[in-house]
């Protein structure tokens, strides 16, 4: 029960701890997240960009390697520009371009056992983009879709373990890349309760900001043109998506700092 209480309270510190570093540089933060979506959402959904797919996936680890450093340097006040950034991350980099490597390994295997349910689900989110539907379509298609989505995040929840701490720790700790998948898996789940904690609070956060933007355009497009009303929508949920990102970065940094505190730091 004292475990229970313990993990409960640093899953609301780690969220606390993440507003706060976001609140202290957000325009770095927000720019950090329009490259993310940049790299890995949008540059891969490209048509005749999708071979891009895997060289982003292989340097996914060293764009975390590169964020984790950055939100290190800003909580020390220690000024590095990025070319000495990267001087230091060069040692580790085959490790980290492995990593990635991995994550496409997996990937792979998960497309094999649910490329049915992601062709599904492909095709229902075209359909819904492509017609406008009445609130008993829109219903249906959310039956339909939320068990797909469910499998396919419960699929995922195993890569997302493993890679959650061991970038920064390939990067930071000199760990070998399996003692970094080791290592990251043994840290969540001894802190399982406190990131299902924040993880919980979060999502709470991020349903109930979607649900306000939702009701703040349709309160817009009773007085606006449809085409300004749509624009408006996409807009807000852009700068919603680029928030959500810069959040999700910075609670990773600070769960690794608070998990791996004692792990020795190579530079």
């Amino acid at each position: 029960m004292a475990i229970l209480e313990s993990q409960t309270k640093t899953g609301l510190s780690w969220v606390r701890e993440s507003l706060d570093m976001f609140k202290q540089s957000p325009r770095k933060w927000l720019m950090l997240a329009l490259v993310y979506i940049g790299l890995f959402l949008m540059v891969p959904s490209l048509p005749g960009f999708q071979i891009f797919a895997v060289v982003v996936i292989l340097a996914w680890p060293i764009f975390i390697a590169v964020a984790m450093r950055l939100f290190r340097n800003t909580e020390v006040k220690k000024i590095e520009d990025l070319s000495t950034t990267m001087r230091l991350l060069q040692p580790k980099m085959a490790a980290l371009l492995q990593l990635g490597l991995v994550c496409i390994l997996y990937g792979f295997l998960v497309s094999i056992l649910l490329g049915s349910d992601a062709q599904v689900f492909f095709e229902l989110s075209q359909a819904q983009n492509k017609a406008a539907m009445t609130e008993q379509e829109a219903a249906e298609m959310v039956s339909k879709l939320f068990p797909i989505l469910i499998k396919i995040m419960l699929a995922l929840v195993p890569l997302m373990v493993a890679t959650w701490f061991s970038p920064m720790l390939i990067a930071f700790n000199g760990y070998s890349l399996f003692k970094a998948i080791k290592s990251s898996v043994a840290g969540s789940l001894q802190y399982m309760v406190a990131m299902t904690v924040s993880w919980v609070i979060f999502f709470i956060g991020f349903v109930t900001i979607v649900l306000f933007i939702s009701i703040v355009v349709g309160l817009f497009s009773a007085i606006l043109p449809l085409p300004i009303a749509l624009s408006l929508r996409s807009f807000l949920m852009f700068g919603f998506m680029m928030f959500a990102i810069a959040l999700m970065l910075a609670f990773q940094y600070v769960t690794y700092r608070d998990v791996f505190r004692a792990a020795k730091i190579a530079y």
